[in-house]
């Protein structure tokens, strides 16, 4: 390191570095002001989205438990449009694909399924949108697509949903055993939900021929 002789020298000195080097060292004050201040309005647009779309999805629900479809279908669209960044947008577009399934439109129901597998941020939402996308596609007679839909689909919380529409593929394609097993297998992973598994039994007790066929 330079040693300077005089306090003369070391202000000559201070003068050249700063002749040199100050313009960088405005330009790096100026770009790390920048990046805290970008990263703090970047959390507070974020916020301010995911607040929007919050509360535009309550809305969406009250107006789903109202039994207003046509509201649902347009509060579902503007979160879309507007919030395709949150989570909710995933979660509008299911309450759209199921809007579509009550209304018949399985093709539509699909597209918006196919959109929430494209897009949704949380991997429990992309499955279950694939679950239910394997069930429209049973529902068109598209029982090899949805199957192969199926096999996609992992984790525990999952599996019981998974065995019942793999069961009602197999029972459109005429194979009733394979059915059988299917609903018995989704019937062992129902039991936290009694009306669930109702329905799972009385499926199993149409196939008992089935059943008694395989043994």
């Amino acid at each position: 390191m330079e040693v300077y002789r005089t306090e003369e020298e070391q202000v000559e000195a201070l003068k050249d570095w700063w002749q040199a080097n100050g313009r960088s060292v405005i330009v790096g004050l100026v770009l790390a002001l920048a990046a805290v201040f970008g990263w703090r309005y970047w959390q507070d647009s974020t916020r301010a989205q995911a607040e929007a779309a919050s509360a535009q999805y309550q809305m969406l629900l009250e107006r789903l438990d109202a039994g207003e479809g046509r509201e649902v279908v347009e509060i579902a669209r503007r979160i879309i449009a507007e919030h395709a960044a949150t989570p909710y947008a995933a979660l509008a577009s299911l309450s759209l694909a199921q809007q579509a399934v009550d209304e018949g439109d399985l093709e539509g129901a699909g597209a918006h399924l196919r959109w929430v597998m494209a897009n949704a941020k949380v991997e429990a939402v992309r499955m279950l949108a694939q679950v239910r996308l394997a069930r429209v596609l049973v529902a068109q007679g598209k029982t090899d697509e949805a199957l192969q839909q199926l096999s996609g689909v992992s984790g525990s919380s999952f599996a019981a949903m998974v065995e019942e529409v793999k069961g009602d593929a197999y029972l459109a394609q005429g194979r009733r055993a394979e059915a059988r097993r299917a609903y018995e297998a989704a019937l062992a992973g129902a039991t936290e939900v009694p009306a669930k598994q109702q329905v799972l039994r009385m499926k199993v007790d149409d196939l008992a021929d089935a059943g008694a066929a395989a043994q």
